[in-house]
């Protein structure tokens, strides 16, 4: 049973689940269905049913006011005929259950404390009947009093009245609106199939047809009777196929006339391709660069916004520490050093405060540093290749990077050696090429750093190997540092994907490297084994030149 299946696989099969058009349809026209007949089958007939019971309840209390009233007018002239009157105002309902002209008396205890209200009957209609002094509303009758007095006598006039009407009314209520909850169910289930019909059974027959034409196959058409949306996306679609038959036969034809003119001139074929691949390229570039420009607009904003802010987040906290060392100071001298309140309480309290400080500081520091090396991205990069012969560069390069890297590495010996084997002339950016050579070096150092820690016997080496053969020229430079693991590797040119601490690292010196060899139309791999080596390879074309 599904129940029975783990969470995770349960999970997976609930989300594999797939409501179509036809069973959202169904779904819709069903909830309205229901709404309806709850609002038809119970709430509408609970509100007629109080309102029947209501209206009822307020005519027995009108008419037992009038008798009561009646009764009182009699009374009150001595006219016992009067009385008898007033009670046969109510006579000729159907309803009427009984009358009764009720004495109330009150009967005192003998230390005239409390008392008691003592009820008898004085007169009923019909005489025959027994009534409860006492009798209240039920669901057969309704029970109404209303009091009078005069001088002759205190009392009251019970009027009961029969529910019947109020019953079959009820019953005749819930009656109609079955009828009417089961009419409106069946003109759901009309209603269903209708649009099920109409919308399904053409959208099914649209998405075989994708299905087919996604395949190859381009004679399928669809055919809709209908003249609404669904109708117009049959005939978009049949137009659709047709421009790609049509489009196919026309490349068929200009592959044909192409194959045609390449058996006359394999030049001519040979400088189209060419053109065609050149094409590409410039094409990719341009919606690459329209990209970094639009991404490049975004994160400008981003930046200038964000660096004044956390300036004042730096400043403060700077301020902020200083304002607590003047406080330990101050709470240092012998006036406040024998207050065992502020030695034990307060002084812990400071100091954690100051920690907080610093760690705000700290991460301050390092959110001004990922913003601004994020502004690198923007900055302009020079478009004017240099040519320049490859060995010379590197050894330029290496020979600027060799103290900045020695005093950065903490004194450890370090082997930075250039082996080429052969040379030639290729244009590049020199300043761009330069800090992509720098951030690979920069991040062998680091993990040669890492081991020598650990390894006091450990050699730390980087060698820079440089390569030309009849398509690109290669520079490899590899390191006997702690390697990386395959899930590194594969998220190596992320952007701020690091595997430094955040204080030493942001990300994003492998990713503007990377765009840096996509603009020369190379490419950058990365070579390794977990503790043992790292090799970066840059291949650059021979034919590199500015992009236009």
């Amino acid at each position: 049973m599904v129940t029975n299946l783990p969470k995770p696989q349960l999970f997976q099969i609930i989300k594999g689940l797939r409501l179509t058009v036809k069973t959202k349809i169904w779904m819709t026209v069903t909830s309205i269905v229901l709404l309806f007949s709850f609002f038809v089958l119970f709430y509408l007939p609970a509100i007629q049913e109080r309102t029947l019971l209501s209206n009822f309840n307020k005519e027995v209390q009108n008419q037992a006011n009038t008798v009561a009233l009646g009764v009182k007018i009699a009374m009150t002239e001595q006219n016992f005929e009067g009385v008898q009157t007033a009670m046969d105002f109510v006579k000729k309902d159907p309803l009427l259950r009984f009358v009764s002209l009720l004495q109330t008396d009150t009967v005192w205890n003998k230390t005239h404390s409390s008392f008691k209200i003592n009820r008898t009957v004085f007169k009923t209609y019909p005489d025959s009947k027994q009534i409860d002094v006492d009798a209240i509303s039920n669901d057969s009758i309704v029970v109404k009093r209303t009091a009078f007095s005069t001088a002759l006598m205190h009392g009251e006039v019970a009027l009961a009245f029969s529910t019947k009407e109020i019953i079959q009314s009820k019953r005749q209520i819930r009656i109609t609106s079955l009828f009417f909850s089961f009419l409106v169910f069946s003109i759901g289930i009309v209603i269903g199939f209708g649009l099920a019909r109409n919308i399904s059974i053409p959208v099914l027959k649209l998405r075989d047809a994708a299905t087919k034409v996604g395949r190859g196959d381009l004679t399928q058409r669809v055919f809709s009777k209908s003249r609404d949306e669904i109708g117009e996306l049959g005939l978009a679609f049949n137009k659709m196929v047709t421009d790609l038959s049509a489009a196919r036969q026309e490349l068929e034809d200009r592959t044909k006339e192409l194959i045609k003119e390449k058996e006359k001139s394999d030049d001519l074929f040979e400088g189209l391709n060419k053109t065609l691949t050149d094409l590409k390229e410039t094409q990719e570039q341009l919606i690459r660069q329209e990209k970094l420009a639009s991404i490049g607009q975004l994160t400008k904003g981003l930046v200038d916004r964000l660096l004044n802010p956390l300036n004042y987040v730096n400043n403060f906290a700077a301020v902020s520490n200083e304002l607590l060392d003047e406080s330990k100071e101050l709470l240092a001298k012998d006036v406040y050093v024998q207050d065992d309140h502020l030695q034990h309480e307060l002084m812990p309290l400071l100091s954690m405060i100051e920690a907080n400080t610093e760690k705000i500081q700290e991460h301050g520091h390092n959110m001004t540093r990922i913003i601004r090396s994020m502004d690198k991205i923007l900055q302009i990069k020079s478009d004017v290749f240099v040519g320049t012969t490859l060995n010379s560069f590197i050894d330029s390069q290496l020979a600027l990077y060799r103290n900045s890297i020695n005093s950065a590495q903490g004194g450890i010996s370090l082997e930075l050696m250039h082996e080429p084997e052969n040379d030639c002339s290729i244009k590049i950016l020199p300043a761009e090429m330069n800090s992509v050579i720098y951030n690979i070096i920069s991040n062998a150092v680091y993990s040669l750093n890492e081991k020598s820690i650990i390894d006091k016997s450990f050699q730390p080496k980087i060698i820079v190997k440089t390569s030309v053969n009849d398509q690109f020229a290669e520079i490899r430079i590899e390191d006997n540092g702690n390697g990386m693991s395959d899930i590194e590797r594969q998220q190596l040119f992320s952007p701020f994907f690091t595997t430094k601490p955040t204080s030493k690292g942001i990300g994003l010196g492998l990713f503007i490297s990377q765009d840096i060899i996509k603009m020369h139309k190379g490419s950058i791999s990365v070579d390794t084994q977990k503790d043992a080596f790292t090799a970066f390879t840059i291949r650059l074309p021979l034919s590199t030149s500015a992009i236009v």
